[in-house]
């Protein structure tokens, strides 16, 4: 078997791959063997079928069989051992005729391949705002006036604001007068708003990111490849050109996100599940206890969780997101914004309306 790869472009090569009769004639012997050895015919002891009739009956689909498992072999061979980082998936060029397995018994398959560009990545240059989210007194006020109406009294009227309350509300002694109380809302507020805010950064600095690295791509080759790999899905060419920008930055950033990972060797292990488990989901619910005995249940409680596989896996990808947005926090050029929450939400419904002017016009 012979493969050879030419140069079409900086980033693509045509790969010319001769499977002749010697390198898959040996497997189809063997097949055709363990069938003629099973061959249930009437007529004929099991395992006594004349390897004529089997090599007839089944010859053709075994040879097709093997030619297809060596072309796959080779194909994935060359580009191991050449450390070939390639995008997508080897392409079927237009030169290929089809194969005649009815009378060839020698074979030329020719493959196009692309790629992954080299590039630097400097994160220094490239500006982000991080939005700080503050709640302000209006909305503490209303979370106040929300407490008092859940655990009004008897005489339906709403509950004083007195130890009594915030006892209910925190425990026994946690909150000792209305300011505390007070205090506490506005931080657990721009806690969990400020996660929302989070996760705004890290769409903002990936787009960012996408935007300021400049690399060449092969564009040709990755709508042939898009085109053919969603065949299935029924989308066209047309579908490809309008949406290929979205495509292509998709791409982009699985590049650079490669680059993150192996420049910083980020590595996700099980503990570092274990501690999002505990840290992310189990907190929500109960409190961490700072005693080892407490500690030791909590734990407990995270291992169960995650025998889950399902939930874990995606657990793992979200150390992984959280592990690369630090590393994006790290390098990128960061403005701190103060912005009270309502005012954010206003925001981000205006930037809504602008990037999708079709759903107003419907209204």
């Amino acid at each position: 078997m012979n493969v050879k790869q030419e140069k079409l472009t900086d980033l693509t090569s045509k790969l010319t791959i001769e499977v002749a009769e010697q390198d898959y004639q040996p497997q189809v012997k063997k097949a055709l063997t363990g069938y003629q050895q099973k061959a249930n015919i009437p007529g004929f002891r099991p395992g006594k079928v004349p390897f004529g009739m089997i090599q007839k009956m089944y010859g053709k689909a075994v040879m097709v069989e093997e030619v297809n498992k060596l072309l796959s072999e080779a194909l994935n061979k060359h580009i191991e051992d050449n450390k070939l980082e390639i995008l997508g998936q080897p392409i079927p060029t237009e030169e290929n005729e089809p194969a005649d397995f009815d009378h060839a018994k020698d074979f030329t398959f020719n493959f196009e391949i692309a790629v992954a560009p080299e590039f630097e990545l400097d994160l220094s240059k490239i500006k982000v705002t991080n939005y700080q989210i503050s709640v302000g007194d209006e909305m503490v006020q209303k979370s106040v006036d929300s407490l008092r109406e859940r655990f009004k009294g008897e005489d339906d009227k709403p509950a004083e604001l007195n130890q009594e309350l915030f006892d209910k509300v925190y425990g026994e002694g946690v909150v000792k007068s209305e300011k505390e109380l007070r205090e506490r809302i506005r931080k657990e507020g721009e806690r969990m708003y400020q996660q929302q805010a989070d996760r705004r950064f890290t769409q903002d600095a990936i787009q960012a990111v996408v935007e300021g690295t400049e690399f060449d791509m092969p564009d040709d080759f990755l709508k042939r490849w898009l085109l053919m790999s969603n065949q299935e899905k029924g989308l066209t060419k047309e579908q490809i050109e309008t949406d290929y920008d979205k495509y292509r930055n998709m791409l982009k950033w699985q590049l650079i996100e490669a680059k993150i990972i192996k420049s910083h060797d980020i590595k996700v292990n099980r503990d570092d599940v274990k501690d999002y488990y505990i840290n992310h989901v189990v907190s929500q619910y109960f409190p961490i206890p700072e005693d080892e005995e407490g500690r030791k249940r909590i734990e407990q409680f995270a291992e169960t969780m995650m025998q889950n596989q399902q939930e874990t896996k995606q657990i793992y990808d979200m150390v992984y997101d959280q592990k690369i947005s630090d590393v994006l926090r790290a390098g990128l050029k960061i403005s701190d914004k103060k912005i009270d929450f309502d005012d954010y939400v206003e925001m981000l419904k205006k930037e809504h309306e602008a990037n999708n002017p079709t759903e107003n016009n419907h209204e």
